[in-house]
């Protein structure tokens, strides 16, 4: 189980249109970030906190936490892109996003390679809420494009998240 070092490289990721290195890193994200708020139809501003998350819809990825601490972090300045698929009423609850939180949501209840790539390179930080989570590879890729992955303090995001260095653990999600 390993990250595949060739499909999600932000040299030569053909799914994101601004590429960089190490050293470019800070000139192409906000760009990143104005491409995925463009593309999902959310207010272009590059100053405003872009949180993402993408996995399964489901209780073991801690989903359901998260579809419930959504009006909290709304009342914050930030936007939220939430990719996804799994349960039909948490996909449900996803697609009510854009209606609740026009200016501050996103929700696509849909498996989207492409926007994958662009959630994991525009966005600010990147939500784990798992509440198990053997080893996980979205903290990797997270990581490796320059965003700060916001984690559980569960198995392998344990071992991959080093707290205030390579992101940051929140001990067990809850809605709080």
């Amino acid at each position: 189980n390993g990250m595949d070092v060739q499909e999600w490289n932000p040299l030569t990721d053909k799914y994101i249109a601004t590429k960089f290195d190490a050293s470019t890193v800070m000139d192409a994200k906000p760009l990143l970030k104005e491409a995925l708020q463009a593309e999902v139809g959310l207010t272009v501003d590059r100053n405003i906190p872009l949180i993402g998350f993408i996995g399964r819809l489901e209780e073991q990825k801690g989903s359901d936490i998260l579809v419930e601490a959504i009006p909290q972090l709304i009342k914050e300045n930030v936007q939220i892109v939430i990719l996804g698929t799994g349960k039909k009423a948490m996909e449900k609850q996803l697609l009510e996003l854009e209606t609740k939180y026009p200016e501050k949501a996103r929700g696509v209840a849909k498996f989207n390679v492409p926007l994958a790539h662009m959630i994991i390179a525009g966005a600010d930080y990147l939500l784990v809420p798992s509440r198990f989570e053997p080893c996980g590879l979205i903290q990797l890729h997270a990581m490796r494009y320059g965003t700060i992955p916001i984690v559980a303090s569960t198995g392998g995001l344990v071992d991959t998240v080093k707290e205030g260095f390579t992101g940051f653990q929140m001990g067990g999600f809850n809605v709080e």
